[in-house]
């Protein structure tokens, strides 16, 4: 015979707690989790690849960050050219107003995204992706002397970028996984 149970532990079996949330780092480490690492939401979604470009989690190999870097210049810069080759009619200052807006908002889509590629790019050499911010900082810098027509500095600022983007690109990543996550896939997988 079965023993007698009251009424209240038969109704309803024990059950392990649900996880409905998990932070994105662990707090005691303050070190990426293996949620973060992995982003499989991401992976499965139709279209992943354009939301990883805007992701500052995990690694980007040297040929990836190359292409992704290209496709989004090559995108923001044929957007530009047709919203600003659009058709407006003479004196409508609303059309003119929305043109300027998709430019800028295109100027500024791109400019995220490359800076989520590299940040995504220096965790591959184990570098922290708050780097990036420098970089960005010395755009600003070279744009100021460009802008206020200093040739000389504009040609040397010019120049010193050029071969932070060489050193960007050209540095080997981590051969073994780091605190940014595994080892990118190799280049002849598909890019």
């Amino acid at each position: 015979m079965e023993p007698l149970r009251d009424a209240k532990s038969r109704s309803s079996p024990k059950t392990e707690p649900v996880l409905v949330f998990q932070l994105p780092f662990d707090a005691a480490s303050m070190q990426p989790s293996d949620c973060e690492r992995e982003s499989v939401f991401l992976d499965q979604l139709q279209g992943g690849i354009v939301l990883k470009t805007f992701s500052l989690r995990g690694r980007l190999g040297r040929l990836r960050y190359f292409l992704f870097t290209v496709a989004v210049i090559a995108i923001a810069a044929a957007a530009i050219f047709v919203l600003t080759r659009l058709p407006t009619l003479p004196g409508t200052r609303q059309a003119f107003s929305l043109v300027q807006g998709l430019v800028a908002l295109t100027y500024l889509l791109a400019i995220i995204a490359s800076l989520c590629l590299m940040a995504r790019r220096l965790h591959d050499f184990d570098q922290s992706g708050w780097w990036t911010l420098s970089v960005f900082v010395l755009h600003l810098v070279y744009s100021y002397y460009e802008a206020v027509g200093s040739l000389t500095a504009t040609i040397l600022m010019g120049i010193f970028l050029l071969a932070v983007h060489l050193a960007i690109i050209l540095t080997p990543g981590s051969k073994n996984p780091n605190r940014f996550g595994e080892v990118p896939s190799s280049a002849g997988a598909l890019v």
